[in-house]
């Protein structure tokens, strides 16, 4: 039997999360540990339209590619590898405690440009990546976006990850 990818659009986003991969593995210095500065910006009243970046006047193309964004958050926030590919085959890291993989969540999603500085999303830029399925996708995990700024971009993340793997199941059972 022939085995299909689980995400919808896979086929697309396969050869990126194997190079953010690869390049994850190729900037973790063995046996590193770094700590996760991490402002508590908790405004969990902010929800909806109100997390979405204007696409006026935010940047709509990323300035640097998925493997340097890697490397460059890597370098604050160190991750496992084993964190980033149970991220890609569940939508969920191991430990959602462990702050400094939602600080690299966050970072990541800045230098792509899918999250503003001031941390809003960038719908445009998330769909022009194809890192979210859909716009739906995009308005519907804004809700989840509760907690300081690291646990909004990871719990964005999350809810983006989830639908994509729910997406690409039920497509495979029909």
């Amino acid at each position: 039997m022939k085995q299909r990818c689980a995400l919808a659009g896979c086929e697309k986003l396969l050869p990126a999360v194997l190079l953010l991969l690869f390049a994850l593995q190729a900037t973790v210095p063995e046996g590193t540990v770094a700590g996760c500065s991490m402002l508590n910006n908790d405004n969990a009243e902010q929800r909806g339209a109100a997390m979405l970046a204007d696409p006026a006047t935010a940047k709509q193309v990323p300035v640097v590619t998925m493997q340097d964004a890697v490397a460059q958050c890597n370098r604050s926030f160190i991750i496992q590898p084993e964190y980033l590919a149970e991220l890609n085959q569940t939508g969920s890291f191991p430990d959602e405690t462990d702050k400094i993989p939602l600080c690299f969540i966050r970072c990541y999603l800045k230098a792509l440009g899918i999250l503003t500085e001031d941390d809003k999303v960038n719908k445009e830029v998330a769909l022009a990546l194809n890192w979210a399925t859909s716009g739906e996708t995009v308005d519907e995990c804004l809700e989840e976006m509760a907690g300081s700024a690291c646990e909004q971009a990871y719990f964005f993340t999350r809810c983006v990850m989830t639908r994509a793997l729910v997406d690409g199941k039920s497509k495979d059972n029909k």
